[in-house]
């Protein structure tokens, strides 16, 4: 980092709260030294000065559930994929292993996330989010090598990995989840129910223990294993469940066409959790981020395997803030909330990233109105226009 000074000037800055109209928001080195309406900043002499053309400047959005992008898996090559997210305005990214890898796959997967060491923009990758391999077999791939969980197994993860893991998706009705849980929780690791049947009981259970996000809501879980007590009712399943308690997040696949998640289940998700408990991901495949959809086409951002069914997206955040934003009428305040400070409370990143508050890293997008990115900066760094997510270094 340079440790210049600069000044993001004739701004609509976006803050938790509100937007300031003719804002002024000063970095010193990687940081924010100062936000506010013009007037009420200083500009220091020698600072460089970044005209905003008066558009939105907002917080780096934050995708805790990502699987690849730019053509990479995101355990396979991390730099290359947080690159290809990044200049779409992903500042705070974590890379996603998924339940069809064998455990030698999934233990190579984060030595290697975690190889990534300094690089110019390796400050992008923020954690690791673990999409199993604890799940339940009705809602994984068939061919998938889910597994029981294994007490050795995931303290050999614990011991590699340890807090670097952010988030771990599990189904809480399987044998062990207990005590699989209270290990994870001595590192502070976010919890997330999905690929699951539990009922509401078992769910709740574990809040304690830090299982605070659904995990892609509506998605690839059941309803609960119990008969319906009375003909023509219905139970109590796992969105039903985290919809209601007030401790769990709601993660959202906004895909164009809603066909992950319709857009009157957006709203229902949106009014029912509130803006503070919707997150809004991507659940991203390896082919995200490149220039080979239809826009308005049929499967525009979305990926069907054959025997399988839909199985991913092709998203980037700042399509997936601005299909939320379309789907649910929310505005932008709102639409960076969901996108950016609801996904740092739920790792507990937020006294970091997330919004634009003074003391917090300068992780920052310059967007239009519609979310049409036009400029990123990385802890303060500008991140140059048309980076090449094929350069290493």
């Amino acid at each position: 980092m340079d440790g210049q000074l600069k000044a993001i000037v004739n701004a609509k800055i976006v803050t938790a709260l509100s937007v300031i109209e003719d804002g002024v928001l000063l970095i010193d080195g990687e940081t924010i030294a100062d936000i506010g309406a013009k007037g009420s900043v200083e500009i220091p002499e020698g600072a460089e000065v970044i005209d905003a053309g008066g558009e939105y400047v907002g917080p780096g959005f934050i995708d805790i559930h990502c699987h690849g992008g730019g053509g990479y898996w995101s355990w396979e090559e991390p730099y290359l994929f947080a690159l290809s997210h990044l200049k779409y305005g992903t500042t705070g990214i974590l890379p996603t292993l998924v339940y069809n890898q064998s455990r030698e796959e999934m233990l190579e997967g984060v030595r290697n996330i975690l190889r990534v060491g300094e690089r110019p923009y390796s400050g992008a990758i923020v954690g690791i989010h673990m999409e199993g391999p604890f799940i339940n077999k009705k809602y994984g791939a068939v061919t998938s090598p889910i597994r029981p969980v294994d007490p050795d197994e995931y303290n050999e993860l614990l011991a590699v990995a340890g807090d670097r893991i952010k988030v771990w998706t599990l189904a809480p009705e399987l044998d062990g989840q207990a005590e699989f849980a209270e290990a994870a929780s001595k590192y502070g690791i976010a919890l997330s129910v999905g690929h699951s049947e539990a009922d509401a009981e078992t769910i709740f259970s574990l809040v304690d223990k830090g299982l605070r996000i659904g995990c892609h809501c509506t998605n690839a879980s059941g309803t609960s294993p119990s008969p319906s007590r009375y003909e023509g009712t219905r139970e109590i399943g796992v969105d039903e469940a985290v919809l209601v308690h007030d401790d769990i997040y709601a993660e959202v696949i906004p895909d164009a066409q809603g066909i992950h998640v319709r857009p009157l289940m957006c709203k229902l998700i949106h009014k029912t959790k509130g803006t503070d408990k919707v997150i809004v991901i991507t659940d991203a495949i390896d082919e995200a981020g490149l220039e080979n959809g239809t826009p308005g086409g049929e499967y525009e951002d979305v990926r069907f395997i054959e025997g399988v069914g839909l199985s991913g997206s092709k998203l980037t955040m700042d399509r997936a803030v601005r299909n939320m934003m379309r789907h649910t009428g929310v505005g932008i305040v709102d639409a960076f909330v969901m996108g950016s400070l609801n996904p740092a409370r739920a790792i507990n990143a937020d006294r970091e990233m997330g919004s634009l508050e003074k003391g917090k890293l300068a992780n920052l997008v310059i967007v239009s109105e519609n979310i049409e990115v036009r400029r990123v900066l990385l802890r303060g760094r500008v991140v140059e226009q048309g980076v090449d997510v094929h350069h290493r270094n």
